[in-house]
């Protein structure tokens, strides 16, 4: 085990879920293993024990200790002939190894086995991708490729979002198109991966809410919207679920973010100084990009007219319609600005290695 991999999977109990945030969407893993003083393993923590800790209304300046699983699943060192099984039986990605005092000295993957995947039930929700967009932020590449069609390592941004989404047993795609719309169409030509597409062609820009309208004929149960360019780790079905049993009209994902203003920050009253911070760290909720849509809220979507979905989220919220937040601590990418492609890459790049 790489010593510098394994410290990057470990996190001290009295440290803050704060922390425990970063070092999820750091390690590439989405997982933790929480230490004593001793080393000793005394849970473990992933983005859903985050998720449901914040639920809870925890703060997350509090110690990861009280959204830790207490009661993880491992195996001791020589063990590793029965890891396989019990990681599928148990939906486990990582497995921590321990020695006889219990001290952590390894993990194990699933991705190390060559029958890794879990067996997700297929689902008949469909799922709209908004990848009509002119991706002006990635000029000059935009210029020849539309957006979708972007490189992430060998796969188009648009595929590597739908693989995601058909791991989780989602198949049914309804792609809207508008800008070098016959370039996507002609990518996706011969299909091989499987997945069942449609199209909705937009004649104008109708925003990230407006080409919803377009096929309201074949969305008649649940489905799920993301934009074509935010790639984020989520359990797509856990975030079905999760909608369903809160009983949404919408669901928002929500990723938390921990940001850092690189400036000395200044509060005053009446020119007066009241207080200075040095680059303050706050703990945000952001707009992920994907979310869950009940049938009911099209109506709400005017024809031909462009609106974006925080307008029609808010609107929903005012007619009586019951809007929820699904929050994720996983690492997220907005891939459709230079900085953050470059960063994706490096991201990927990094988390294949491992």
């Amino acid at each position: 085990m790489n010593e510098m991999l394994l410290e990057k999977a470990i996190i001290d109990g009295q440290s803050s879920i704060i922390s425990a945030v970063k070092k999820l969407n750091e390690n590439g893993l989405q997982f933790l293993m929480v230490a004593d003083e001793n080393g000793v393993l005394i849970g473990t923590v992933t983005d859903g024990d985050v998720r449901r800790g914040l639920l809870r209304n925890i703060s997350l300046n509090e110690p990861v200790s009280s959204v830790m699983n207490t009661n993880p699943k491992w195996v001791y060192i020589g063990e590793v002939q029965k890891v396989h099984e019990l990681m599928l039986l148990h939906r486990i990605r990582v497995m921590p190894v321990l020695n006889r005092e219990h001290k952590i000295v390894d993990f194990i993957r699933l991705d190390a086995f060559a029958e890794k995947r879990f067996l997700y039930a297929p689902k008949n929700n469909q799922v709209l991708i908004m990848a009509g967009g002119k991706g002006t932020r990635l000029d000059p590449f935009t210029k020849i490729l539309p957006k979708p069609l972007i490189p992430v390592g060998d796969t188009p941004i648009i595929e590597v979002i739908m693989k995601k989404f058909q791991h989780y047993g989602f198949n049914d795609f309804i792609i809207s198109l508008n800008y070098k719309a016959e370039l996507i169409k002609l990518y996706f030509a011969e299909n091989p991966d499987g997945y069942n597409i449609s199209y909705t062609m937009e004649k104008e820009a109708l925003g990230t809410a407006g080409a919803i309208r377009l096929a309201k004929d074949r969305l008649d149960k649940t489905f799920i919207v993301s934009n074509c360019d935010v790639i984020v780790d989520v359990d797509f079905e856990e975030m079905l679920h999760y909608h369903q049993g809160q009983r949404n009209h919408a669901t928002i994902v929500g990723v938390v973010k921990n940001i850092q203003v690189p400036y000395g920050v200044i509060r005053a009253k009446d020119g007066d100084l009241v207080e200075m911070v040095e680059k303050p760290e706050y703990n945000v909720v952001i707009n992920s990009g994907v979310y869950v849509l009940e049938p009911d809220l099209i109506d709400l979507i005017p024809a031909n007219k462009m609106i974006n979905m925080p307008d029609l989220l808010l609107q929903a919220k005012e007619e009586g319609f019951k809007v929820g937040v699904f929050p994720v601590s996983t690492e997220w990418f907005d891939v459709g600005q230079w900085e953050e492609y470059k960063r994706t890459l490096d991201y990927f790049k990094n988390v294949e290695g491992m």
